[in-house]
């Protein structure tokens, strides 16, 4: 059940609440919300070569964004992010006249969606052309034509704005010009592909929330040793003996967790979506929530990435079947690939946790799922008590897969659930319920 203060907000058809014993018209519903998550999956799922993980975070980060801009009208109180979020410049303003905030939702979601994906094919073109029609065409017979056209102009208008302020992030997903350090312990490209690093400069990106503009991980908890005696040897060994003795239900716990792209996943941020469309779905949520949901989430995911990136590049620790093809066994191989980053702190766990403390924050402690996430993968649906148990068995999937240590899966699973509590903590409404 929805948390009390999200149950209580309205949507309203018209930009300012009315006043006296008139009644307001009801919440308009999420569902042209929901579509369009649903559609970037499939862009996600499908695009070859794959989107990395962080592009589809900042993606996700600046989407909420521009659609919780685009209907906050219709919620009672609400205010602006630019109020809340680092150097984030005022939103274009709306007249004092009526709107549709589906109509202009989607027109946002349709002009950020093109605007912000990488080499989107002629079918991903068409398919987004074809869901903004589809909304129009259902919206349209119930709006006066002057108020669908503003109510267009106002989303397009809010997706340009936003779209504008994200290439001033400093965003920079390149490897190139980086020199990978050499020490001893050091992380090196791993095989099999031996893949240059992902991402190196990411963690000096402008993060949404001011707080996290500066700031790493603790240091990992172990000096690097070969010493069989060490707390770092022993830590290895944990990784290679789970990988000697995996369970049918790790190995599952592993391969749904995995995420990778290409027909495959749907990158770690996009699996977190897709709970997310999952839980609005069950509750049948209102634009109002839709939209405040999904803009939480996505500066979660943004900025998750964010501190996990200038935290992995600041110790670069060696991964796990580095150490272990050096040290313990020279032929073994982990059940996933590992990705082309250092290992400390561990990303899946930093983000996923991230992403699942926003949403307790959002629709409580006790909030169960069944998580249908890889139904057509042949997947069974997997289901959590609590939203964070999700997040925890993300983490400890890593384990299962031989790519990364103990102690980077619970720094991750720390410091992304205290990212996703300060998250939750934003205030969009001022809002107080009788």
């Amino acid at each position: 059940m929805l948390c009390t203060f999200l149950a209580v907000w309205l949507c309203f058809f018209s930009s300012c609440h009315k006043s006296g014993n008139t009644p307001a018209p009801p919440p308009e519903n999420g569902d042209v919300a929901i579509a369009w998550y649903k559609l970037q999956l499939k862009i996600i799922l499908n695009a070859n070569p794959a989107i990395p993980p962080t592009v589809v975070a900042r993606i996700f980060g600046y989407e909420g964004i521009g659609l919780y801009e685009s209907a906050r009208h219709g919620t009672i109180s609400a205010v602006s992010l630019s109020t809340l979020l680092y150097q984030m410049p005022a939103m274009p303003d709306i007249e004092n006249k009526g709107y549709s905030w589906s109509a202009s939702a989607n027109a946002a979601l349709a002009n950020l969606v093109r605007s912000m994906y990488p080499n989107l094919t002629a079918q991903n073109k068409t398919t987004i052309d074809s869901l903004e029609s589809v909304y129009n065409d259902k919206l349209k017979p119930n709006i006066e034509s002057a108020v669908f056209d503003r109510s267009q102009a106002y989303g397009y208008s809010i997706a340009d704005a936003v779209f504008n302020w994200s290439k001033t992030d400093n965003d920079n997903q390149s490897n190139a010009g980086y020199v990978i350090p050499v020490f001893d312990g050091a992380w090196v490209p791993t095989p099999p592909a031996f893949a240059l690093p992902a991402a190196p400069f990411l963690g000096n990106a402008r993060p949404l929330l001011q707080e996290d503009t500066q700031g790493v991980a603790p240091p990992a908890p172990f000096p690097y040793s070969v010493d069989p005696a060490s707390d770092f040897y022993k830590m290895v060994k944990d990784v290679y003996d789970v990988s000697t003795t995996l369970t049918d239900e790790q190995k599952t716990i592993a391969l749904f967790w995995n995420d990778i792209g290409v027909k495959k996943g749907y990158t770690p941020p996009g699996h977190s979506i897709s709970i997310l469309n999952q839980v609005l779905e069950k509750e049948q949520a209102s634009l109002s929530v839709a939209s405040q949901s999904y803009a939480k989430i996505g500066i979660a995911l943004r900025d998750a990435t964010i501190l996990c990136w200038r935290s992995k590049y600041t110790y670069n620790q060696i991964r796990p079947v580095s150490y272990i093809r050096q040290v313990i066994n020279p032929t073994w191989l982990p059940l996933i690939g590992t990705p082309a980053h250092p290992e400390y702190p561990a990303a899946h766990a930093f983000v996923t946790s991230a992403a699942m403390q926003t949403l307790t924050g959002l629709f409580g402690s006790s909030y169960a799922i069944q998580d249908n996430t890889y139904n057509f993968l042949g997947f069974s649906p997997r289901s959590y008590s609590a939203l964070n148990d999700a997040a925890a068995e993300s983490g400890m999937s890593r384990r299962f897969g031989g790519i990364h240590y103990l102690p980077s899966i619970q720094t991750g699973l720390m410091l992304g659930t205290a990212l996703g509590t300060r998250v939750a903590s934003l205030q969009l409404t001022d809002h107080k319920p009788d």
